[in-house]
């Protein structure tokens, strides 16, 4: 929230400065107001793009709304901003609604618009679109539906991409992909999530602040 805030305040004194607010300006502080959930501010904030600033709004704007709209559980208005659009909607912009109804765990609606994702030609969005339509299932407690989506998905060949995480000790990166081998330091790293997990139910207490050495 305080983030949101602060940008809605940048954002004012840009203006009173007598500095015009960009496209990307928009993005940045309606993509900072969803996360806030500052529903009202955004919706006012869109308007004055298009009427006060001349800007017309993208893509990305129109997602940065969906996915508010959807965050605060309005699913219909969201829905609504999406059938307005003057354009043909984007995966960003139908992945946005999939998430909300992911959030809130509204089956029909992630259903919808799967299969409007699905008639894009976007592969790698796809993917995504098929994992998160199966956790959908899941959440509501479908699990052969959920089952049945992740089938679909292998079926026809398409692959969710491996996530990537990396971290940085000593002047050396250490990569780590989901479903390689794990290296040999894996072991020294469990322990320390071990003592990080006691450290936070307050079982254990965590003396020192060091790191391991992964050599």
């Amino acid at each position: 929230m305080g983030s949101a805030r602060m940008h809605l305040r940048l954002f004012s004194e840009m203006v009173e400065a007598g500095i015009a607010p960009d496209g990307i300006t928009f993005v940045a502080v309606l993509s900072a107001c969803s996360h806030a959930g500052l529903v009202i501010e955004d919706r006012r904030l869109f308007d004055r793009m298009v009427e006060e600033f001349n800007v017309m709004p993208s893509m990305e704007h129109y997602a940065c709304m969906v996915d508010l709209l959807g965050r605060a559980g309005l699913l219909r208005e969201a829905n609504e901003v999406v059938e307005r659009m003057p354009v043909m909607p984007n995966e960003c912009v139908w992945g946005a609604l999939l998430n909300s109804s992911r959030i809130h765990k509204n089956a029909s609606v992630a259903e919808e618009v799967a299969t409007r994702i699905f008639e894009l030609d976007v592969e790698k969005k796809r993917a995504g679109s098929y994992m998160l339509l199966s956790n959908v299932y899941a959440s509501c407690g479908r699990w052969d539906d959920s089952a049945r989506v992740r089938d679909v998905a292998m079926t026809n060949g398409i692959r969710k991409s491996p996530g990537w995480s990396w971290i940085e000790l000593n002047e050396r990166v250490f990569t780590f992909m989901s479903g390689e081998d794990l290296p040999s330091c894996m072991e020294d790293v469990y322990w320390m999530l071990e003592l990080l997990n006691w450290g936070m139910d307050g079982e254990a207490p965590i003396n020192g602040g060091g790191i391991f050495n992964p050599g």
